[in-house]
């Protein structure tokens, strides 16, 4: 909670299972550790000094501090969010802890007319459009006044009203999307731009390399965030792909592509920024950011079963928080008694839209049936009925 990266809780269980060891897979702990050598694109190192190959963005300070701001509530509704679950209160959880860096990072590089395709660990996306805290929660707790209406799983978020398309389950399936999207906008003859963040598990689906060959040949405006966390839930890289890196992937369709820091917000915002600018010239561009998701994949899984405590140890050295302060700190930006103040009204502000998204009504399970078809079909009108009345006569 707080500032410290969730750590797993138990001891890593290898009892009955073959592991390859980091050295029988020739895989880094932490590739961070030596960007330059692995080609990683970086500002800063774990301190906030400026050591990389990409020069600073110099950010405007309001934005800047705008999303260090962001990065820190979408840490603490994380904390929150996991007891909720824990204690009943939310059905399910997704944590986004240690990721935060890259959707606010690349949000930040776009304009708020532009369209973010998003995933289900990115509620920063939301805030930094400016989503109200209150609607997420709704969300997480399935209330019926929520633009969902309470239909989907907590962290499935999205609003059309703020240019956000939001995650679907199936990992991946919106990368044929954001290139539809796209091409419609340049036959059109609009400047709109777009970005599609999504993990690395979905480059192993075929939507992945559809989109990818699509955008090879058709260059419509779009950036590709391919956000490598090192596992697909519990699949390390070593098993999902040959290639050395996800972002190489785009070689084979024509597709401008980099890897970046992913705990380098800083890193992030430059090359997004870059790969929007690029976009009505250059077409698209795959960017693999390399981070780690510091907690659980979601609150059904247990990550001591299939990873090592060394591992998230050299990756809690690298926190995306802690390096972004550092560096605020040392432009005169920042300081511990902002650093307190900032997490005392995150919270506050928390517990506030908790309060208000629970005194919420629940959607009434009849609702199911709204909003499948234009005009609902006769099966469903015969089956919202039965449902009816199998309510009445428990009621």
């Amino acid at each position: 909670p707080g500032e410290a990266l969730r750590m797993p809780s138990r001891t890593p269980t290898t009892k009955g299972r073959k592991t390859k060891t980091r050295e029988q897979e020739k895989l880094p702990v932490c590739p961070l550790q030596n960007a330059a050598a692995n080609n990683i694109r970086q500002v800063m190192d774990a301190e906030g000094k400026l050591t990389g190959d990409l020069p600073d963005p110099d950010i405007p300070p309001e934005k800047l501090l705008h999303m260090y701001e962001t990065m820190v509530m979408v840490r603490a509704i994380d904390d929150r969010g996991w007891l909720l679950q824990r204690s009943g209160r939310v059905e399910f959880w997704i944590p986004h802890c240690g990721l935060e860096a890259v959707h606010n990072g690349a949000t930040l590089a776009y304009e708020d007319p532009d369209w973010i395709f998003m995933g289900y660990r990115h509620p920063g996306v939301m805030l930094m459009r400016g989503v109200p805290l209150v609607q997420l929660f709704a969300q997480f707790f399935g209330r019926a006044d929520e633009p969902f209406k309470g239909r989907r799983l907590p962290t499935l978020m999205g609003d059309r009203r703020y240019n956000i398309v939001p995650m679907t389950t199936q990992v991946g399936s919106y990368i044929p999307h954001v290139c539809g999207a796209a091409m419609g906008a340049l036959i059109k003859g609009h400047d709109t731009k777009f970005l599609a963040i999504f993990g690395d598990g979905s480059s192993s689906r075929g939507e992945f390399h559809s989109g990818m060959n699509f955008a090879g040949v058709h260059k419509p405006p779009v950036v590709f965030i391919c956000e490598n966390n090192g596992w697909a839930i519990s699949t390390p890289q070593s098993l999902q792909t040959g290639s050395a890196t996800f972002a190489e992937k785009g070689d084979a369709y024509g597709v401008r592509n980099l890897v970046v820091d992913g705990n380098d917000a800083l890193a992030v915002y430059s090359v997004v920024k870059e790969a929007r600018d690029l976009g009505p010239d250059e077409g698209a561009t795959l960017i693999e950011a390399m981070t780690y998701r510091m907690g659980y994949h979601t609150s059904s899984d247990n990550p001591d079963l299939y990873r090592e405590q060394a591992e998230v140890d050299a990756w809690a050295a690298w926190d995306p928080l802690i390096r972004l302060r550092k560096y605020m700190e040392r432009k005169k930006l920042w300081n511990k008694k902002k650093e307190d103040a900032l997490w005392a009204r995150c919270k506050e502000e928390i517990s506030a839209a908790i309060k208000e998204a629970e005194a919420m009504d629940f959607p009434h399970p009849s609702t199911m049936f709204d909003d499948t078809f234009e005009e609902m079909t006769w099966m469903l009108e015969e089956q919202k009925a039965a449902l009816l009345a199998d309510l009445e006569d428990l009621s």
